[in-house]
This record gives C-alpha cells, structure tokens and sequence, in this order.
C-alpha cells in the first residue's frame, strides 16, 4: 500500500468514526447506550476524529516528493509507520457495527439475561433529573422515585390508594400470574454495560393482551399485595396506553 493510499485510507476511517458519532449524537440515539452526561464528551469525540481525519485528506502527499533512492534508504522507517489492513479492519469495525445494527435501547430480552430479584430494587436509590426525555413529567413519579419511597417505608399499607401514573415496558416471566407483569426501565450509571433493572409490579386483568417489551403507560393507585414471596405494593391499573420509547429510555441514578 502507497503512502498516499494509507493516509486517505486512514482519513477515511476516521471521518466516518467522527460522522457516525455525529449522526448519533443528532438523532440522540447516543443515548441507547450513554449516560447523557457523557454526550458532551462524544461530541469533542466526533469533532477530534472529523478534524485528524479532515488534516489527513489537506496534508500533501509526500509519494511524488521523495526519490526513488530516497525511498529505498528510508524503507526501513516507512515500513515501521504503516498500518497493516488489520489495523484498519479494527478501526473500522465500530462504523460497520453500527451501520449493521441498528440503534435501539434495552429491553426486555436484555432484562431476561439479568437477575430480576424484585426484593432488592426498592434499595436503589431515585434520579435526581426532570428531563422530559426520560418520559417524566415534572413534579410525577417515575419508577425510581416509588421505589425510594417503598424503601423509606417498608409497610405497604401505607401506599393504599395513592396515584400513580408510569411509564416503562412491560416484561413477565413465569412468576407472574395472568393478571400481573412488571412496568420496567432500566437504570444507567456510565453505560449500558452497567444497566440494572427496575421496575413496579402492575395488576391488569388483559395482562395476556399486553406484548412482552411493549412499551405501555400505566395510570393506577396503589394496594398492599405480594410477588414472589415479597410483601410490596402492586399498581393496580385503571388505564393502560400503549406508547413509543421515550427519547431517553434509561433513568439516572
């Protein structure tokens, strides 16, 4: 491979790294897999492999400068600056992954990998945002902020009746009975490697008619009940809509 090649080969890479970032970042799907404090850093991402890949294409080639004796007593220190094709396969591979998958948030399929103890979430603790990407309205509850307060008081009798109105996707395993499932969203820290899932369990008598991963929202109030041998409050629901993902799927801690 010549000199030249290697570079607008290399520049290539690179703008389309930074580009596919780019894209990412304007349709915010970047945040299917990001905290969104970290968007900031992938956009300095973008622009940085935009700008080398851009000084790359702008630098003059140097094949038509050099002679063909200079070439050859220089060859050894050529040799040690060139990337090998797998080189390039590796810089690639991100652009050709994320051309042939296309962008999508957590599911249920993923929640099935993980160990859903239903005990153990109310121990998390809420997010601390408004944002409305999230699917929160302000001054509601989502699913962290009950959570928190199941924690703060264990007795599900005092949740008897209180209005709740909840966003998530539904998931059920064989634990739950034909009437019930769980409205969940999964909560993220740094990236989708450290999600964990949350979720309410929800009392609906057309449960069956409900698909798994459907994204729904779930209008109710609360009553004392049980789930695989916990004690907890269930929603029971007086309305349920189905809806599309929110633009950010994922709560923050």
């Amino acid at each position: 491979m010549s000199p030249t090649t290697e570079r607008l080969l290399k520049a290539a890479i690179l703008i389309a790294l930074g580009a596919y970032l780019y894209t990412r970042l304007t349709t915010e799907t970047v945040l299917f897999y990001i905290n969104e404090r970290f968007v900031m850093l992938t956009l300095l991402a973008a622009v940085g492999f935009l700008l080398v890949g851009a000084s790359l294409v702008l630098r003059p080639g140097r094949d038509h400068h050099h002679t063909h004796e200079h070439e050859h007593t220089h060859e050894h220190d050529h040799n040690h600056s060139h990337v090998t094709w797998l080189g390039l396969l590796i810089l690639a591979v991100p652009v050709i992954v994320g051309i042939l998958v296309p962008p999508q948030p957590l599911g249920a399929n993923a929640l099935e990998n993980r160990e859903v103890n239903v005990g153990s979430l109310s121990s998390i603790a809420p997010p601390r945002s408004n944002d409305t990407r999230m699917g929160i309205v302000t001054g509601e509850k989502n699913i962290l902020d009950w959570l928190s307060e199941f924690h703060d008081n264990p007795d599900p009798a005092g949740f008897t009746n209180q209005a709740a109105h909840i966003i998530g996707f539904v998931y059920r395993d064989d634990r739950f009975t034909p009437d019930t499932f769980m409205v969940s969203r999964f909560i993220v820290s740094c990236c989708v490697a450290d999600a964990a899932p949350v979720g309410l369990i929800v009392q609906w008598p057309d449960t069956p008619t409900l698909a798994g991963d459907q994204w729904v929202e779930v209008t109710g109030h609360f009553q004392p009940g049980s789930f695989d041998g916990f004690t907890l409050p269930v929603l029971v629901a007086e309305e349920i809509k189905l809806t599309e993902p929110p633009a950010q799927p994922y709560l923050y801690p």
